[in-house]
């Protein structure tokens, strides 16, 4: 991962007979991944939140993660002030919300 996700903690470190293994915890799916998930596209890999939370975003706008079943996530945004629900919010908040308000 480039850029750090606010929302991935080490949750657990377990000494194995010749290394270290991690296991994390995606604080906005409430979910524990494993070391190798994390680079997985359903997991870390695709998701878009620390790219969005990285730029420039509307202060309103908060993200949502859900693991439905291990190997797949949805991942969306959702506008605290006009209570809509974005999969790309750069596509409508620059542009046409006027109420952006950038953090």
């Amino acid at each position: 991962m480039e850029i750090h996700c606010p929302f991935l903690k080490k949750y657990k470190v377990f000494d194995l007979i010749n290394a270290k293994s991690v296991i994390y915890r995606c604080e906005l799916g409430k979910v524990l991944l494993k070391q190798k998930d994390l680079s997985k596209k359903w997991a870390c890999g695709g998701c878009t939140v620390p790219w969005i939370l990285a730029g420039e975003h509307c202060k309103y706008l908060k993200p949502r993660k859900d693991f439905i079943l291990r190997g797949s996530s949805q991942t969306w945004f959702t506008c605290e002030l006009l209570d809509i629900c974005l999969e790309r919010p750069y596509e409508f908040c620059d542009a046409h919300c006027q109420h952006y308000i950038p953090v």
